[in-house]
């Protein structure tokens, strides 16, 4: 089976472009969407799931903001469900603080590191640099998210119909998402059941999006 191509919605302008095609879209789309606003220099990041790439968030970042800036938006649009702790970090986990500022951590376009939400049940994120832009948000220290993928078209493994829950216990069977119709019948209980959501977090710990 063909891989199926993942498309992404700009933030800005609503335009659908692929992975690969969005950062040369923003880089165009930012300075031109600001209308007469400050313009600010912007640092570019590519965030995506470390272990699901599928999922992924290009954020335009002020480069006065700081990464606290950036754990607070990761937070808030993919990751928080009960609280816990999370790190940024280069090479082997040597963690850099939330004190550090954008514009010092990604200084080249080479730049990359790590993110890990939950030292338990673990989402972990990879970012990189993509470059500096001009633009403009809605405050002048806070990341947005400029782009974002698509949500991904799981399928029931039951009848292919389009999946709405997943069981958290049952993701290595190959029985693990279900659509409407079938949720109901699954052996585990309606309890241990999940959302499907845009989120490299889905089916983890008690996470709803």
């Amino acid at each position: 089976m063909a891989k199926q191509t993942v498309l992404g919605v700009c933030g800005l302008c609503g335009v659908r472009k692929t992975k690969g095609a969005m950062l040369n879209h923003l880089k165009r789309c930012l300075p031109s969407s600001a209308k007469g606003g400050s313009m600010l220099p912007l640092a570019l990041l590519r965030v995506e799931g470390a272990y699901a790439p599928d999922f992924w968030l290009d954020v335009a970042a002020p480069s006065n903001s700081h990464l606290a800036d950036l754990d607070d938006l990761l937070r808030k649009v993919w990751l928080e469900c009960c609280g816990h702790m999370s790190e940024f970090y280069v090479g082997r986990y040597n963690a850099i603080g939330m004190e550090a500022k954008i514009s010092h951590v990604f200084g080249s376009a080479s730049t990359r590191i790590g993110y890990i939400y939950d030292w338990g049940s673990s989402t972990e994120l990879t970012i990189r640099s993509a470059g500096f832009t001009e633009g403009t948000t809605k405050t002048t220290k806070r990341p947005i998210v400029a782009a974002r993928n698509e949500p991904p078209l799981l399928p029931c493994d039951i009848c292919s119909l389009p999946a709405s829950s997943l069981c958290s216990d049952c993701q290595d069977t190959g029985e693990s998402f279900f659509c409407p119709s079938h949720e109901s019948g699954h052996s585990c209980g309606e309890e241990r059941l999940l959302p499907v959501v845009n989120s490299p977090r889905m089916g983890v710990c008690g996470y709803t999006g």
